[in-house]
């Protein structure tokens, strides 16, 4: 009897312990690497082992390269991947699941219940909720940038977007109060201790709003702090659907040893059955409602959850409805991981980055701006410290700019205006019409070369003079200089062909053509910046040399140049203006039959239409 009664007394502590934390829920049947396991009221976690069985409230971390394989009491599986971190908040068999991923990436399949028409299975992050009754899919969360990605295989999962005082409310986080002393009156914070709450009722209820959407086979969404509502479901590309499905070990490789596949050099032999798209496959945006859609057919980062979208020129596949893409990257052959461009990375906060910041070179830079558009950053990506980062003037002129103008312009030629001794003369063009090509090259650099040609037709036809020729060419090279983010100095040096008055005769004059060496120093400015509509204003003094042509002297002369141009973006690489310029000059000439220096005046003003391209 007493040695019964001993034994009784040692089991009793452990009996009491399990009936405290209740039956098993979990078992690893799986595992490859490592994965540390932290029992509730545990204080050192200790190593996963295949056999071991978890409880409720049972978080597992994996390390580097490391799988871990779970079956649930109700016959569901999950494959945890490498450097992820799980909690296993409920799972019984007559009750949904809550699954809890605080970082990392899951493989889930649930056995749907014919019988049922409740979810079986609530998955939740810090910014997205996930209901499901039985299927096939992947999630992925990042604690950097908050983001949840899902990817569904087979059958269809609700998602959700969750705001963090929804999250602190499922997480039973103490809520702050402020209380007063009544003697000393002295202000106090203290935290009262949240109420108990259902946690999978309560994530039914959120998958109930309106702004839920149910992802299908074969397609992504994503949900994030910056994200009002998570993004419509849209497909990925169809090379990335089958490597990721495939690969339900999660397998993943160091960059070093990827074996890059482009996405429209292999063959895709479809397995899985992808469910037609209701977003447009070219994507969609509308800030006041909310709904977001990328553009179809792009790939996953299964590093930091974002969605790479395909470039703007990315050619259409009709039959599978998605967009191939050709600049935006690659993906892993084995295990579908995405791969960016060479000397780019993608960071989870900042977006695409230089691998090294020694390689800034404008085609590069150029490329990174296009990929960040790619990901949506702006929209997806809620980073603080992004925006309020320093503007950095060395990415200025990443791009090649051209600009192809047309002017219409009325010039107006004065001889001797202001002198009594001489006669005056003053002529008028009509129907002038002037073209312009204008080319800023790209640099690594603020300072960035320029060269320009214009062409021009000027009638002063009925006129005092004679006009010897109508046409006026102009050709300039120089180099502008990024003052600020939106001023820039700008200096030219050029040949330019001007008309001039020269007497010939008495009562008698020529209109003839000069090319005047030409030296400009200016500045232009984008003054103001909306969504779409934008405003130019350009101001430059200028001075040319002295020309000797035969008997015709023109000494060196000075003038400036003012210019205003509203314009409108047609896309995020061009524009169009309608602006409005004004140009007048000074020179001393010296006629053919003049003996003294006679002042001309010339004032050319016009409307002007551009066109604006960054290459």
């Amino acid at each position: 009897m007493r040695i019964f009664n001993s034994i009784l007394l040692f089991l009793l502590p452990t009996l009491t312990l399990a009936v405290e934390r209740g039956p098993f829920i979990a078992e690893v049947v799986r595992i490859r690497g490592e994965a540390t396991q932290l029992s509730p009221g545990a204080r050192i976690a200790k190593v996963v082992e295949i056999g071991d069985k978890f409880i409720e409230d049972t978080s597992i971390v994996t390390g580097p390269k490391s799988f871990l394989k779970i079956k649930f009491v109700d016959n569901s599986e999950m494959n945890v991947g490498p450097e992820s971190k799980i909690v296993i908040a409920e799972m019984k068999r007559e009750s949904p699941g809550v699954i809890s991923l605080l970082k990392g990436r899951i493989r889930t399949e649930v056995q749907k219940d014919a019988t049922s028409t409740t979810n079986k299975l609530f998955i939740k992050t810090r910014t997205a909720a996930m209901g499901v009754r039985g299927t096939d899919f992947q999630t992925i969360y990042n604690p950097d940038n908050k983001m949840t990605s899902l990817l569904t295989y087979r059958g269809e999962v609700a998602m959700a977007r969750v705001d963090e005082k929804t999250y602190q409310k499922l997480e039973e986080a103490p809520e702050k109060a402020i209380e007063r002393n009544d003697v000393t009156k002295d202000v106090v914070v203290k935290e009262v201790p949240a109420a108990k709450l259902d946690e999978a009722a309560e994530l039914g209820k959120i998958l109930k709003s309106q702004s839920t959407v149910l992802v299908p086979p074969g397609q992504n969404s994503f949900a994030s702090d910056a994200l009002k509502k998570a993004s419509l479901p849209v497909k990925i590309s169809p090379v990335q659907l089958e490597v990721l499905y495939k690969n339900k070990e999660l397998i993943e490789k160091p960059r070093e040893n990827i074996n890059v596949v482009s996405e429209a050099e292999k063959p895709v032999t479809t397995t899985l059955k992808v469910a037609e798209q209701k977003a447009p496959v070219e994507g969609l945006f509308n800030e006041k409602t909310g709904d977001f859609a990328p553009k179809a057919g792009g790939f996953i980062d299964l590093n930091t959850g974002l969605y790479v979208a395909p470039e703007a020129g990315a050619v259409l596949d009709k039959e599978k409805g998605v967009y191939v893409s050709k600049k935006v990257g690659d993906i892993d052959a084995d295990t579908g991981q995405y791969v960016a461009p060479k000397g780019l990375l993608l960071d989870a906060k900042k977006g695409f980055i230089l691998a090294s910041e020694a390689e800034k070179k404008p085609e590069l830079l150029a490329l990174k701006e296009d990929l960040n558009k790619t990901i949506a950053k702006d929209v997806v990506i809620k980073d603080e410290e992004a925006i309020e980062a320093p503007f950095n003037i060395q990415e200025k002129f990443i791009r090649d700019r051209i600009a192809l103008s047309v002017w219409g312009l009325d010039q107006e030629l004065k001889l001797n205006a202001n002198r009594n001794s001489s006669p005056y003369v003053g002529l008028s063009s009509n129907s002038s019409v002037r073209f312009g090509f204008d080319w800023i090259m790209s640099s690594n650099n603020r300072f960035s070369p320029m060269i320009g040609i214009d062409y021009g037709v000027l009638d002063f036809k009925g006129q005092q003079a004679s006009q010897l020729s109508k046409k006026t060419i102009a050709l300039s090279f120089g180099s502008q200089f990024a003052l600020s983010k939106v001023v820039n100095l700008f200096g030219k040096v050029g040949l330019h062909q001007e008309h001039f008055i020269d007497q010939t005769a008495a009562y008698t004059y020529d209109l003839k053509k000069v090319t005047l060496t030409r030296l400009t120093l200016g500045a232009n400015a984008e003054f103001w910046k909306g969504k779409r509509f934008s405003l130019d204003a350009k101001g430059a003094g200028f001075f040319t040399f002295r020309k000797k042509i035969n008997n015709l002297i023109i000494k060196n002369g000075s003038g400036f140049q003012l210019e205003v141009m509203p314009k409108y973006a047609l896309g995020d690489h061009s524009w169009i203006g309608l602006g409005i310029q004004s140009e007048n000059q000074l020179h001393w000439i010296r006629g053919s039959l003049s003996g003294a220096d006679n002042k001309q005046e010339r004032k050319s003003s016009g409307l002007f239409l551009r066109y604006i391209y960054d290459l």
